[in-house]
């Protein structure tokens, strides 16, 4: 089954310039979009994306408008609640494709025609784990933990706690198999329900880790796609550059392999890593 790949893109000119450039590592990296379907993109400034990639058969762009925005942004506000709410109507307008959903910040570091095919009904796609929520040591961790283990939600009438023993994914990417689009409104309701008992900006993220973890096994995109989100100014820089240089698809693609990337920063050990070196020494 092919993917439909989806990105919001609006606002700021530095957002509009993130997604087109991680729509430029798509088209350079996965040539003949044998596991794409369509880029469809969700922007409240088509032109600036079209005067770019031209008539390209492969790109489908959805109206933003400040009405829809406030309205996805719900009774919340919440920003991340946008990408759940965007999510629900690429899958009312493509009921029979999967879904893969990027953050703008990031691009495609090789071919993901096999992480594509390995969205199905029991399998979906985050970037990558990032901890377990009550064994977390960062100030976020334990609050989220916290507040775990005070709330309780409603789900089908019916109350439930969400374990603090869950794993938190990044949700920078989601890959979305159809079989999972009827119960997107639960991640919905329950972002609704957390955000608004507390404000914390990973409330969407917690939702998607919990639901998908509940319904599925996650795989990580990490080794397919880089989220560059710790860098955005390093990068940010680089890419105006690039793009400013590079002012059309044709030439994007042309020297698209001679990007001097940024170095990564030096990375922390994950959790897994340290539970497993703690295990060893045990």
């Amino acid at each position: 089954m092919k993917s439909i790949v989806v990105y919001q893109a609006y606002g700021p000119s530095f957002i509009l310039e993130q997604n087109l450039f991680s729509v430029l590592s798509l088209f350079r990296q996965h040539k003949d979009f044998t596991q794409v379907e369509k880029i469809l993109i969700y922007t409240d400034n088509q032109p600036y994306f079209a005067s770019y990639l031209g008539s390209c058969p492969q790109v489908q762009y959805e109206p933003i408008t400040a009405e829809r925005l406030a309205a996805w942004r719900g009774d919340i506000q919440f920003v991340h609640r946008v990408k759940i709410e965007m999510i629900l109507d690429a899958a009312v307008k493509f009921p029979q494709h999967n879904l893969f959903y990027l953050d703008g910040d990031t691009y495609f570091t090789k071919d993901p025609s096999d992480l594509l095919t390995q969205i199905d009904a029991r399998h979906s796609i985050m970037h990558e784990a990032e901890n377990i929520v009550n064994l977390g040591r960062d100030p976020l961790s334990k609050k989220v933990a916290k507040f775990l283990k005070k709330f309780e939600f409603e789900h089908a009438g019916k109350k439930m706690q969400i374990p603090v023993s869950m794993t938190m994914w990044n949700a920078g990417v989601l890959g979305i198999s159809p079989a999972f689009f009827p119960s997107l409104k639960f991640v919905l309701n329950l972002t609704d329900q957390s955000y608004s008992k507390y404000k914390k900006h990973v409330m969407e993220q917690m939702a998607f880790s919990y639901f998908l973890a509940a319904q599925s096994q996650i795989l990580s995109g990490a080794d397919y796609v880089h989220h560059y989100w710790r860098q955005k100014e390093e990068y940010g820089t680089l890419i105006r550059e690039y793009l400013g240089v590079h002012a059309n698809l044709n030439a994007g693609l042309k020297n698209f392999d001679s990007i001097s990337w940024p170095p990564h920063p030096v990375p922390k050990k994950s959790f897994y890593q340290k539970l497993t070196e703690k295990l060893f020494k045990g």
